[in-house]
């Protein structure tokens, strides 16, 4: 488990308790990686777009459902983006766009969007291709997910990331691995 992330289990472990020594935390370092994502073959050599998604608990970034403890979370961003080629292929530079957004699902047994939807990547490529197994996305600014950690008692404890590849896309599937870094601000 990554640094950030052991800390952030830590933090909330004493706010739920409710013997909670820290009055402040910020952590610039917390990560969630989705590991062998399939992408299918694209359908044709010409420019076309595919489809995949995944998905991780938002109690990973310390969602609860204990109003107390949710409302000591100030501040969730997103601040990296990292797509990396595993098998099936070993260059990214094909990606001319990429659209991604997080939602919380309409229910635990569907992957539909709901009204709590945050776009985190409008990417179109100008200029040269970056060539290469990582691809990280440019995001003009952290983007803000605070809103997809506010669950309530029915939502799904989960998000969703549904993401759109464009571009001259690969005829063969291939996996892709997703690290996103969030900057996480807690106070009590």
């Amino acid at each position: 488990m990554p640094r950030g992330r052991s800390l952030l289990c830590g933090l909330w472990v004493f706010a739920l308790l409710g013997c909670s020594p820290i009055v402040d935390g910020s952590f610039s370092d917390v990560q969630v990686t989705r590991l062998d994502i399939g992408v299918p073959a694209a359908p044709t050599s010409d420019p076309t777009t595919v489809h995949f998604q995944f998905s991780f608990t938002s109690g990973q970034l310390g969602a609860t459902t204990n109003l107390e403890a949710q409302s000591q979370i100030r501040s969730a961003k997103l601040v990296r983006l990292r797509l990396t080629a595993k098998t099936g292929i070993s260059d990214l530079s094909f990606i001319r766009t990429l659209h991604a957004v997080a939602f919380i699902p309409a229910s635990k047994s569907t992957t539909t969007e709901t009204n709590k939807q945050v776009e985190i990547a409008d990417y179109e490529q100008r200029g040269t291709p970056v060539v290469g197994p990582t691809f990280d996305v440019p995001l003009p600014e952290p983007v803000d997910i605070l809103p997809l950690l506010r669950p309530s008692k029915t939502e799904p404890a989960k998000i969703v990331v549904s993401a759109y590849l464009g571009g001259t896309l690969p005829m063969v599937s291939w996996t892709v691995d997703v690290l996103m870094d969030l900057s996480v601000e807690i106070h009590e």
